[in-house]
């Protein structure tokens, strides 16, 4: 268990984190916040930014045809390890520090979900250093290493809008215009920043998409873990 003094007081940013960090989840995460029982095994469907995310291994188990893109993929399997251990500290320590920013329902602890982050790198991993390399693309937003279309559903999981401090709003409008090129829908979630306060960004990106044609609107999902963290984005082509 991490101790250090919890602090006694609020609007502080208590994740001290250098860049976006590998911190991956697993499928029953995924079906909860992109609210995917509608999702039938024959979708086509891409994890963008999956990092150590073990949804594209589970997902394939089940039967669907899954892939995953993400720069982390160019490096070799114990380097992703190494740089998850190397961030592991500093996100135990913001979600201690930060504890009164989140609903601990669904998973109970910090010491629980950093289990939970440490199953889903070991699944990852099995399958990325094994028979489903083929999976896993090396490439990022907002220039995706595939064809027009080639999914059927795109998924971005705690990226856009949770890092919209180091992203700004040119950028998730282009990545999100990049995603609607090779998917005929996206899903987004959260859609609040690291410290839980509303992406400022979202507005203006809605606006922008539904601008460009496409059919743009925030569902509620059954998840929550950071406070007011209920809703997802849903573009779609009409």
């Amino acid at each position: 268990m991490i101790t250090k003094t919890r602090p006694n007081f609020r609007g502080q940013t208590e994740f001290k984190l250098d860049g976006i960090v590998p911190w991956g989840r697993r499928l029953d995460e995924y079906s909860a916040f992109f609210a995917l029982k509608d999702i039938l095994p024959r979708a086509r469907i891409l994890d963008i930014g999956g990092g150590p995310s073990s949804f594209a291994c589970e997902a394939a188990q089940l039967g669907f045809d899954v892939h995953a893109v993400d720069p982390i993929y160019a490096c070799e399997g114990r380097v992703i390890r190494e740089r998850f251990d190397a961030t592991a500290p500093a996100m135990r320590t913001g979600l201690w520090s930060a504890a009164y920013r989140f609903k601990w329902k669904y998973y109970g602890s910090e010491e629980q979900i950093y289990r939970r982050r440490l199953e889903a790198l070991n699944l990852f991993l099995g399958d990325f250093e094994g028979a489903g390399r083929e999976r896993y693309l090396s490439g990022a937003l907002p220039d995706l290493p595939f064809g027009d279309r080639a999914f059927d559903l795109a998924l971005i999981s705690h990226l856009l809008f949770l890092y919209g401090d180091e992203l700004d709003g040119d950028f998730h409008i282009l990545a999100l215009r990049e995603a609607m090129r090779v998917a005929d829908e996206v899903r987004v979630f959260p859609l609040v920043n690291l410290d839980g306060r509303p992406s400022s960004h979202l507005p203006d990106v809605m606006r922008a998409l539904a601008d460009d044609g496409f059919e743009v609107g925030t569902e509620l999902v059954d998840f929550e873990f950071q406070l007011g963290a209920t809703r997802m984005l849903r573009v779609r082509r009409v």
